[in-house]
């Protein structure tokens, strides 16, 4: 019999050549649920769909932006009903509103969506209410009333499910294949099940600190977008989560109830990472500058700093290093222990080949900020480039001890050990780097070439077996399906 893993695997994996849409919101997963599928199956499906997510669309990899994000994300997570859980938040380079969670604890919020909350209570209270479809496993309780269905059965309607986040039409068509007439009671379980991510991610935003005002308000600006731009104009995310008068209403009453207790938190940070965010994507750098320009001319509001970053950015992306020092000295005259301004004047020296100046920078604030993820991958950048990937591996070492790893580190860790000459360990780094990107064969293939430059250093080769024996067993999985 197929395994649950296997049968989401077909789905996933049989679609390769069709595109992956980045509009992603899933139907979501309550613990009764646990007796249809344990919990590492959840995090093979989990798994999986992120795989191909990483294959498929454009995930932001600057380091600021996902320490931000990832920082946000724990600390919501671990004010939730299950903070053990583990979680992977990440951004998706993508200009729609909306945000989606999956089985396994994976967490993505669309740039857009970034661009579009007002502050950091909005994005947060979009993330609470994600992390609650997770902990409350919504996504199996959505079919928990079938009671007659077979596990791979239920496993396929999830896969279905799935797939039609990122196409709804063959989501639909697949689902009706399973079972026709579910769709309808698939719709009301979902009504259920985003109240309760409401409550209980209402009460996240609380523990966390955070406003809990900021999610009925938040919900009620996109509504009132919605219904000024038009049908084809409603954001994702008001799509995938149905967001009514009623539903606003209740959330708004539950919120008054709620006592807000704060928390120390660096909202500043929230709005510089918007404005990178704003750079990154944009495409016209005249127009950004532009941009900035007449809204440093307009804007009177308290974040007037942030915007000030955000133009510093344009002229750096626009090659106007001069005139970005000139601007970007104030700010870090202001305040000299902000990082963000501090990488940036380090971008600016590397931009004009002062690489020992953007060293001493790095150096200088590994000192306030030791091991910082952003700054630690800046300066692995900027070692390499100079010829020194001994220190480079080093540091790249420090975070995967402290658990900082992803496909980044391990790219990075690979390079360093090639130009260190370390042939095998280069090869085995950049098998991690394809598989954390789903790449298994790739992976594989530089396993085999590990251990071809091994020689006979039977430690390496045991390691290299070891890790091997892993990935062809995962290869196994897919191919079985």
């Amino acid at each position: 019999m197929r395994t649950i893993f296997n049968i989401v695997s077909l789905v996933f994996f049989s679609h390769l050549s069709t595109g992956w849409a980045l509009d992603i919101a899933l139907p979501e997963m309550g613990d009764s649920a646990g007796a249809l599928i344990s919990p590492r199956e959840e995090q093979e499906i989990g798994q999986a769909f992120f795989w191909r997510l990483q294959q498929s669309a454009d995930l932001v990899e600057d380091p600021e932006v996902n320490s931000y994000i990832q920082s946000l994300g724990y600390r919501l997570a671990s004010n939730s009903d299950a903070p053990n859980l583990n979680y992977t938040f990440f951004v998706v380079s993508d200009p729609t509103v909306n945000a989606f969670a999956t089985p396994g604890g994976y967490v993505g919020v669309n740039s857009g969506l970034i661009l579009t909350a007002a502050n950091e209570d909005e994005l947060a209270s979009v993330m609470s209410h994600e992390i609650a479809h997770i902990t409350q496993r919504h996504i199996l309780r959505s079919f928990e009333n079938s009671k007659r269905m077979t596990i791979p059965r239920t496993a396929a309607m999830i896969a279905a499910a799935l797939l039609g986040a990122a196409d709804p039409k063959a989501g639909s068509a697949a689902i009706m294949a399973v079972q026709a007439g579910s769709i309808q009671s698939q719709i009301d379980y979902t009504r259920a099940n985003e109240a309760e991510a409401d409550n209980l991610g209402m009460q996240t935003l609380v523990r966390s600190g955070f406003n809990p005002e900021a999610m009925p308000s938040f919900f009620e600006k996109l509504q009132k977008a919605s219904r000024f731009y038009g049908g084809d104009a409603i954001p994702e995310f008001l799509r995938t989560h149905p967001v009514t008068t009623s539903r606003i209403a209740d959330a708004r009453g539950r919120a008054a109830q709620l006592k807000v207790k704060p928390r120390l938190s660096d909202h500043e940070q929230f709005y510089l990472v918007k404005e990178k965010l704003r750079v990154m994507m944009a495409q016209n750098s005249q127009d950004l500058i532009k941009y900035y320009q007449q809204q440093l001319t307009e804007d009177k509001s308290e974040n007037k700093d942030a915007l000030k970053y955000g133009y510093v950015l344009a002229l750096i992306k626009s090659a106007q290093y001069t005139l970005a020092r000139q601007h970007l000295m104030p700010l870090i005259d202001k305040e000299p222990d902000r990082l963000a301004y501090q990488l940036a004047l380090a971008d600016i020296e590397l931009s004009v080949g002062r690489v020992n100046a953007a060293l001493d920078i790095y150096e200088d604030n590994q000192r306030l900020y030791p091991d910082d993820r952003a700054l630690t991958l800046n300066e692995v950048h900027a070692l390499l480039i100079t010829g020194r990937p001994d220190r480079a591996a080093k540091l790249l070492q420090t975070q995967i001890e402290l658990g900082e790893i992803g496909r980044q580190v391990y790219k990075l860790m690979a390079q360093a050990k090639g130009d260190m000459g370390q042939k095998s360990e280069s090869h085995a780094w950049l098998a991690e780097f394809y598989y954390q990107s789903g790449l298994l064969e790739a992976a594989a293939d530089q396993l085999h070439l590990a251990a071809e430059a091994a020689g006979h250093n039977e430690y390496q080769l045991s390691k290299i077996a070891s890790r091997l024996r892993e990935v062809e067993s995962a290869m196994s999985e897919m191919e079985n399906k």
